[in-house]
């Protein structure tokens, strides 16, 4: 597979697992202290895990091998996989189930549902004759009573037996309704492909064979719904915090074995800019952390108030204060998400004012006010070096942003930006321009919010209630049975789409609000650093080394965050 077509997943924790080792190998060439050292590209003891399941012979070793390019994955008619299989993907355990529901061999499916029960990604295969009775059934239970519609794929493959077309698609697609509801094929991610097409292309020797095999197969959209789907259940960030404990423990790496510039101030300078840094990626981490745990509170919250509403709805004696039950239930869910705004908003406010009272007690401290004094004086006294270093277009960039009471004009004016720090009370004042109150999770949701029968508007999800509910004698008591176990899905699963939408939305709100405040700053203060670091002659080679794993670092870093924002640009 090429770069470009490929799963970001695959091509981030590919290249962070070659860092990872090209660094432990140098730490242990250079007797260096690996206690630091985090052990796996992936943050935690457990494994990112993506597992294939569902319908047997659905093709899914051949989805497996087409996605991971894993030749070793057996294949063909029949009963293939007997067991569960797992294959480390750069760093991703993918793990390939055997069918689920045969009848020639029912103890597959306890194999593959504690695989499912334990998978961070799910992709359920079925083929384009899509679900029988007992399968759909079962894959019901996932959706409803596992509650895994928000970390599921469903594809339909072996489209090319029919034609994948646009209209057997929308066929197709109306077919998976049936099965999917309350759900939307659309929510849970819905793809038809052909993954033996793909995998025929690319060993296909014509080019234009190889092209019509290709789209066939529509694997670029497989690829591209991945992707979507590491975007908003915000895995990244996963690995991007992996990945800046080994920038910080390189960083000091580097300025143990560097040499000195032969002006002990500038040295000083760098050391300076470190704990500058050190301030505020600690704020960046504990910001990141401590949000995530507010609004996933607030979505298991909402799935809560999901279930309740949906176990009690059928013991009110009439439609009326059912329907009610429901309306306070769905404006309860506004409540919860407007509660998690404003904790959201406190707590960034709280952490930023406490970096920002960090960063000042740092510029007052005699530490910096003698360094910066210093610094001033040579420059005044025209030393060559303080001017190189002052002039630097990079260390000019972007002072109109950042410059902070605790340094005068004068240092802005001469270049002193290792002073004037990050403003961070402007940071403040627009938190609310990344969460604000005018996100509605409903209103992404897209629920009708009645349906009109016999004259009566019922159900705020379109949950349709028997007229008369349990006391009309004459509606067949399994058809009524059926049909509030209907109800009850369906407002189990509107609610669980509104707590999606929360952390979905927060994710990326959370995202934006770094990569806008805090990671420019960080990526300011580096340039800073590198345009030190570059001003030091005779550095050994293990210095080298150190400064170059430390460049692939932060390079890793900042494709991941590009990556990511390249990819929400395109669903937008």
């Amino acid at each position: 597979m090429i770069e470009h077509d490929s799963v970001y997943l695959a091509i981030w924790t590919a290249k962070a697992k070659k860092l990872l080792d090209s660094v432990r190998r140098l730490f242990n060439e250079i007797g260096y202290n690996e206690s630091g050292m985090p052990r796996d590209v992936f943050d935690g003891s457990k494994p990112l895990s993506l597992v294939f399941a569902g319908q047997y012979s659905s093709g899914k070793s051949s989805l497996v091998r087409a996605l991971t390019g894993i030749e070793d994955i057996a294949i063909g008619a029949g009963i293939t996989t007997q067991e569960t299989h797992s294959y480390n993907w750069n760093g991703i355990e993918v793990i390939d189930t055997p069918g689920i529901h045969t009848t020639l061999r029912p103890d597959h499916d306890e194999i593959s549902y504690e695989a499912i029960a334990n998978a961070d990604m799910l992709v359920y295969v079925v083929t384009h004759e899509l679900f029988d009775d007992f399968i759909g059934q079962n894959f019901r239970r996932l959706l409803l009573e596992k509650d895994k519609a928000g970390e599921m794929i469903l594809i339909v493959n072996k489209m090319a037996d029919i034609g994948n077309t646009i209209e057997n698609q929308e066929t197709k697609l109306n077919d998976l309704k049936k099965v999917t509801i309350p759900y939307t094929p659309d929510q849970l991610r819905t793809v038809f492909v052909d993954a033996e097409s793909y995998l025929d292309s690319l060993s296909e020797l014509d080019i234009e064979l190889a092209e019509e095999l290709r789209e066939r197969s529509n694997f670029d959209t497989l690829v591209a719904t991945l992707n979507v789907f590491v975007r908003d259940k915000a895995i990244s960030s996963r690995m991007t915090t992996v990945l800046y404990r080994l920038f910080e423990l390189l960083q000091k790496a580097v300025h143990d074995y560097q040499p000195s510039t032969g002006d002990s101030d500038i040295d000083a300078l760098e050391e300076h800019l470190l704990q500058e840094r050190r301030i505020i990626v600690n704020t960046q981490w504990r910001i990141e952390i401590t949000v995530k745990s507010i609004f996933e509170d607030a979505a298991l919250q909402i799935r809560e108030k999901g279930r309740e509403v949906a176990n009690s709805v059928y013991n009110f004696d009439n439609e009326s204060d059912a329907n009610e039950s429901i309306i306070v239930a769905y404006n309860e869910v506004d409540t919860i998400t407007n509660t998690c705004i404003d904790s959201v908003t406190n707590k960034i406010t709280e952490l930023s004012n406490d970096c920002q009272s960090q960063l000042d007690e740092f510029y007052k401290s005699d530490f910096s006010q003698d360094l910066k004094f210093q610094l001033e004086s040579k420059y005044s006294k025209g030393n060559p070096l303080i001017e190189r270093l002052f002039k630097s277009e990079i260390l000019a960039q972007g002072s109109s942003k950042i410059i902070a009471s605790t340094a005068g004009s004068n240092a802005a004016a001469n270049g002193l930006k290792a002073f004037t720090g990050s403003n961070v009370h402007q940071m403040v004042l627009n938190i609310g321009h990344f969460f604000g109150h005018s996100f509605k999770p409903w209103e992404a949701v897209k629920w009708v919010k009645g349906i009109n029968v016999a004259g009566k508007m019922l159900g705020v999800f379109g949950v349709v209630f028997s007229l008369g509910m349990q006391a009309k004698e004459d509606v067949d008591a399994d058809k009524r049975q059926q049909e509030m176990k209907k109800n009850r899905e369906e407002l189990r699963a509107g609610f669980n789409n509104a707590a999606n939408e929360v952390v979905k939305y927060f994710n990326n709100a959370l995202d934006d609000f770094l990569a806008k405040n805090y990671r420019t700053r960080i990526t300011e203060i580096d340039s800073q650093i590198s345009e030190i670091r570059n001003m030091r002659l005779g550095k050994s080679e293990i210095c080298k080394k150190l400064e170059s794993a430390q460049t692939d670092c932060k390079l890793l870093i900042s494709e991941i965050h590009r990556d990511h924002l390249n990819n929400a640009d395109d669903c937008d």
